[in-house]
Formats: structure tokens, sequence, C-alpha cells
């Protein structure tokens, strides 16, 4: 396989990954500059004309946006199950747990969005969104998934 094209399709999938995380600027960034190049160099090199060349990478980046899409919607309904199923668990175990098993098991979670410090309600509405967001990554890493599918689309 042309390692240009299979360059592409990675930063393809990784700008899909981005976007469906909400990292818009860093999806915008490996779009605008990271994505020309690449196109512009496989382009010259894949020997095809270019209504063909264009119809291949049209055709690519939808396969990719339509499983990024079904990847999260499969990720937050296996995520909603195993956290319904795990509610139960945890509050049976609750009563059994000590101050320093949670302080051995918690992690830092920073905020994913910048937020004025003066915006105490959106500080508590961002570490909400990056607690929720960890404890889903936890359960479901969607990148090494989606990284090891991009390789086979």
């Amino acid at each position: 396989m042309d390692t240009r094209w299979a360059e592409i399709k990675h930063w393809t999938m990784e700008a899909c990954v981005l976007r469906a995380e909400g990292r818009e600027a860093a999806a915008l960034r490996v779009l605008q500059e990271r994505m020309p190049a690449l196109i512009r160099d496989w382009s010259e090199h894949c020997g095809l004309v270019k209504p063909a060349a264009q119809e291949l990478l049209r055709r690519m980046f939808a396969e990719t946006q339509e499983f990024i899409a079904r990847g999260m919607t499969q990720r937050r309904l296996i995520t909603a199950m195993l956290m319904t199923d795990t509610q139960g668990e945890i509050a049976a175990t609750s009563a059994r747990v000590s101050p320093a098993s949670v302080a051995a098991r918690t992690t830092v979670v920073g905020l994913r969005r910048h937020v004025p410090v003066a915006d105490i309600e959106g500080m508590l509405d961002g570490l909400a969104e990056a607690e929720h967001e960890a404890r889903r990554e936890a359960l479901w890493p969607l990148r090494s998934h989606a990284t090891y599918a991009a390789a086979s689309l």
C-alpha cells in the first residue's frame, strides 16, 4: 500500500476522532496544516486523473466520518450499559471503600476547554464534562480502537 495514502487515512481518522471528542481546534490544525501537503504529494504520485483522485478522497473521507460516527454511537451505548451495570456494584461496595483506597485510584482530570477563572459555573460544567469523558475513556478508549480500525479501512 502506498505510504502516502496510509498517512492520509491516518490523519483523516485522527481529525475525525478529535472532532468527535469535541476538540475542534486540534482537528482543524490537522486538516489545515497537515492534510493539504499530504494530499498534494499523494495526488502527484498516485497515477490517477484528477477527478478519480478527488472521488477516491471524497469516498475515503465519507467512509471515515461514517465509521467514527458509528463508533461513537456504539461507544455511547456500551458505556451507558457498563455504567448502568456498575452503578449497582458501586452502591453495594461503597460502604466497604476506605478513603485511602479511593485516593489511590483517583486520577487528575483537567478541563478540555478554556474557561475563564471567574466563570465558576463554566468551571464546574467543564470539570463535569472532563470527568465524564475520563470515565468513558477508561471504559472504552476510542483512539486505540480507531487507530487499529483505520489500518483496516
